[in-house]
């Protein structure tokens, strides 16, 4: 416990900073997306935070290339430690910020799995899934949600294994032969658009 304790006082971080031209509103929210996607924390107005690692210093040196290349004006700062903020403070405020974005997974999970098994789209927990997973990746200091939202997942997951939707019939060619149809008479047909007149 005491070594993780100086393990967490010695972090190092990078902070970005940046100026863009105001004529420039879709570039900054672009800047900005990508900014809530590496799981940043805003430092005042000064810049934005991020655990100083190979992986989040590409994504600021990308990042602040592509500002440059808008025609704004971006720097990384290598921070050891700031002066009215301590590093416990400042986890603190990644811990919040990942446990926001958990939360509300919680409550889109909670929201899934109380739909009839029928109406739960695979589609819908696989974007879900993903969307953990990206969570994930920007939890840098391993929040206790992060089990939760995990269990949770496994849970939908079983339950549509565990659960058989009943399949639709298979469609019996017999069913549809001799049958009259209904339909306007000589009906007009566009030959160039109909596929099996050609």
């Amino acid at each position: 416990m005491e070594m993780d304790a100086r393990k967490r006082s010695s972090i190092a971080w990078l902070l970005l900073t940046f100026t863009l031209p105001t004529k420039r509103a879709s570039q900054r929210v672009e800047v900005w997306r990508k900014l809530q996607r590496y799981g940043t924390v805003p430092l005042g107005n000064s810049g934005y935070l991020l655990p100083s690692n190979p992986a989040n210093e590409e994504r600021f040196q990308w990042l602040a290339t592509s500002i440059r290349k808008y025609g704004g004006d971006a720097s990384i700062v290598h921070v050891r430690s700031i002066d009215n903020i301590s590093t416990p403070q400042l986890i603190g405020r990644f811990a919040e910020a990942r446990a926001r974005e958990y939360q509300e997974l919680i409550r889109e999970l909670q929201k899934f799995s109380s739909l009839p098994v029928q109406k739960r789209a695979v589609g819908r927990l696989s974007r879900l899934r993903g969307r953990f997973q990206e969570i994930v990746e920007v939890d840098f200091f391993d929040s206790p949600l992060q089990k939760r939202v995990g269990d949770l997942l496994a849970q939908a997951d079983e339950a549509r294994v565990t659960t058989r939707v009943p399949e639709t019939a298979p469609i019996k060619r017999q069913d549809y032969k001799n049958r009259v149809w209904v339909t306007r008479p000589r009906p007009g047909v566009d030959r160039s658009a109909s596929a099996w007149l050609t």
